[in-house]
């Protein structure tokens, strides 16, 4: 399902509050192959450094149909956010570092049950040899909702070699997990129990850097195991095999950045189809004065408890812009369209979502906002009515540093989100 609330983080970093601090359900981790992304420690190389900032939120309105569902009925809802960021040390002598997301909102009992949304992730980076650093990070998420429980927790420890020209890393990661949907198709309820699986991930990379950005490729090998059949005694357990190559690139006001991965799924027994797909993403974002334009285009591959499902395909297209009025005003625009397709099922699902949403920065740490948007949902022989959502939020952010920063340091570039 996208995430509605998404839309504000679009318009609030305009304001200069990063999407971290804005009012959102966390997003999910990123997949292994994700090799690009830049951990906190990456910032603290030569000098101590601490950081210790954070955000509240409280966002309240109306949506006419938070389940998706037919003949649902709408309902008042109120969100509330927690966000923190804690950074302290260098590598030289020791980084720990800790981020707090938390989003949990409230609807009509009689309509829908609380969403919650959770990432907490503590981690520690060394140097153990000039430009060799080892970063270990334990994170933990929840994904609760009306339709899908989620939780997790992942090991990661990651090595990586980074010089100006090149760098090579890799990364071995544990996990356990626990997911439970209801079926949709069928408005059934929640499995009698959740189905529990681990994952271990070993994943070696290198990228060759240039002048405005670096090009690179890794491979992830994986391991899912479930502890036990599902309800129909099927055994979802399999091994992934999954290259990817990727690249970024920043020049003026221009950034984009892409990955293309085979992936390969092998399954213990026949009671599902091996897996061959292609995924991808991509997103490129362009900044020209006051205006930020930014397209994202992805093919994802998430787990599901469907029953005769194996894996949820899920494919997403966004485009978003925003316009800084001035110094305390923006607006922003978004579309975003979304489609879930369960292999081994003719069942599918698809979303779009367009909305417009207004943030005002009132000083001292307060950002108010205000949105609309509308959505539909449609499965097979089902499609439902236009539903929409009206929101108003305030937050404020916290700096909890020795020197606070000025306020004029508080407008940064529009940072538009994209599908994950």
């Amino acid at each position: 399902m996208i995430q509605r609330a998404l839309l504000a983080a679009v318009v609030v970093s305009q304001l200069g509050v990063s999407a971290g601090l804005a009012q959102t359900a966390p997003a999910q981790p990123a997949p292994a192959g994700a090799a690009t992304q830049i951990t906190p420690a990456q910032t603290a190389a030569a000098e101590t450094v601490t950081v210790s900032a954070g955000s509240i939120g409280l966002r309240t309105g109306y949506d006419s149909n938070p389940t998706d569902i037919l003949g649902a009925h709408g309902s008042m809802f109120a969100t509330e956010t927690i966000n923190y960021d804690y950074l302290r040390g260098s590598l030289q002598d020791g980084v720990i570092g800790l981020n707090i997301k938390v989003a949990d909102t409230q609807y009509d009992p009689n309509v829908a049950a609380p969403s919650t949304n959770a990432i907490i992730a503590a981690t520690g980076a060394i140097e153990l040899a000039p430009k060799l650093t080892l970063r270990t990070t334990l994170t933990t998420t929840v994904d609760d909702s009306w339709a899908r429980r989620s939780h997790a927790v992942q090991l990661r420890n990651r090595v990586e070699y980074d010089t100006t020209d090149f760098r090579i890393f890799a990364n071995v990661d544990a996990g356990l997990n626990a997911l439970n949907e209801r079926n949709i198709f069928t408005l059934g309820g929640f499995l009698p129990q959740d189905e529990n699986f681990a994952t271990t991930t070993f994943l070696p990379g290198f990228a060759y850097k240039f002048g405005t950005g670096e090009i690179g490729t890794s491979v992830a090998l994986s391991r899912v195991g479930y502890l036990d059949t599902d309800i129909f005694g099927l055994d979802r357990s399999h091994n992934i095999v999954q290259p990817n190559a990727f690249f970024s690139v920043k020049t003026s006001g221009v950034e984009v950045e892409g990955s293309v991965s085979p992936y390969f799924a092998k399954y213990d027994t026949t009671d599902f189809d091996d897996v061959r797909l292609l995924l991808y993403t991509a997103k490129a974002k362009y900044q020209t004065g006051a205006w930020t334009f930014g397209v994202g285009s992805s093919r994802t591959v998430q787990d599901t408890t469907l029953s005769f499902a194996s894996l949820d395909t899920a494919l997403a297209h966004e485009a978003a812009v925003s316009y800084k009025i001035d110094d305390k005003n923006a607006v922003s625009l978004l579309a975003r369209y979304r489609r879930d397709d369960y292999l081994g099922t003719d069942l599918w699902s698809t979303t779009f979502l367009t909305g417009i949403d207004f943030a005002h920065d009132f000083g001292e740490g307060f950002i108010g906002t205000a949105g609309a948007s509308v959505r539909q949902v449609r499965r097979p022989d089902e499609v439902q009515p236009w539903a929409l959502n009206l929101q108003i939020g305030l937050q404020k952010r916290l700096d909890f540093g020795d020197v606070p920063k000025p306020a004029a340091d508080k407008v940064a570039d529009a940072k538009p989100k994209t599908v994950q």
